[in-house]
């Protein structure tokens, strides 16, 4: 067989391994077989060449038993091959269920209810499911996913699919998911991220799996709607460790208000403790946590780190000296 072609009669550039084609006519057939007569480069050839898209030319794609992944991009990118010929050629293959998946999402031709039922019929993994819904619009359709749901899907699995597909982002999905479940870390993330989940029924149902107080301070500290003085009453009921709260007051700027510092005061901070949260929160520099700070007799060497790391104590400082001077 031969088929006689010069390089500018291609829609493309061939791959590197073709660099050195000739300038002049050459027999592509005798290229191609040169180079290991491969049959990913036939169906690169009938892709990019008009004149190979013929029965011969096909028939001698299939006498070099392509992998059902060469068929898949060969139907994908060639409109010549988008027939139900093909397709039962390209079933005939047995391909594995992930070259399935993504010829139905990369080829609008494949994207039949028909196809979605040859998907079904080869017993698909419900990560196999998942990926077909996240990525094929197609796919994402109520049949679909009562599918998913008798696949019995994790609940990260779910969790990840409700993140990334709007079209999963119902209310109905979400009682599923809670169905499932997920670990409170899991439905933080949700809450924080979705406004789908930002309800007050699944803030009492995040509480309902006994969160960390990790767990509760990240959420705060991430989502604004959790910002509330209720999460903020059942994040202290946990006992949150002084340091914890020195990160919150730190990170988050809702819970910077006078109250905050009663409580944090009611822990008995270490006086390191205190050092720290006035050096790193502007909020809690005030004069009177600095007599807080002192009513802790804290060690000299904290007393004089406090005046060189932070500018608020520095001027406090000043300030005081100077008033002595005048006195003097």
């Amino acid at each position: 067989m031969k088929l006689i072609i010069k390089k500018s009669d291609l829609l493309d550039t061939p791959c590197n391994g073709y660099d050195n084609l000739p300038d002049g006519k050459f027999d592509a057939i005798k290229e191609i077989a040169n180079r290991g007569n491969h049959a990913k480069d036939v169906s690169w050839l009938i892709a990019n060449y008009k004149l190979a898209q013929t029965p011969k030319m096909l028939a001698y794609f299939k006498s070099l038993n392509p992998l059902a992944r060469d068929v898949s991009w060969l139907i994908t990118n060639c409109k010549f091959t988008q027939t139900t010929k093909m397709l039962e050629y390209f079933k005939s293959l047995n391909p594995p269920i992930e070259d399935i998946g993504l010829l139905i999402t990369s080829c609008k031709f494949t994207q039949t209810t028909k196809m979605l039922a040859y998907f079904r019929s080869r017993n698909p993994s419900a990560h196999g499911v998942y990926l077909l819904i996240l990525y094929c619009k197609f796919a994402q359709t109520p049949e679909m996913i009562k599918y998913l749901k008798s696949l019995k899907p994790s609940a990260e699995s779910v969790h990840s699919l409700i993140a990334s597909c709007k079209f999963i982002q119902t209310a109905e999905m979400l009682e599923y998911y809670k169905s499932l479940n997920p670990s409170a870390e899991d439905v933080s993330s949700l809450i924080a991220n979705y406004s789908l989940a930002q309800t007050s029924e699944m803030l009492t149902y995040y509480k309902s799996l006994k969160p960390s107080v990790n767990d509760v301070h990240w959420l705060i500290t991430n989502c604004r709607f959790a910002q509330t003085i209720e999460i903020l009453e059942y994040y202290k009921s946990l006992n949150p460790p002084v340091y914890d709260i020195y990160l919150l007051f730190f990170y988050c700027k809702f819970v910077q208000t006078s109250e905050m510092i009663k409580y944090f005061k009611s822990l008995s901070p270490s006086a390191e403790d205190v050092r720290l949260l006035i050096t790193n929160c502007k909020f809690a520099q005030t004069a009177e946590m600095l007599k807080y700070f002192k009513s802790l007799k804290p060690p000299k060497k904290d007393v004089s780190w406090l005046i060189n790391n932070c500018k608020f104590a520095t001027r406090i400082r000043r300030r005081h000296n100077e008033t002595n001077d005048k006195k003097e």
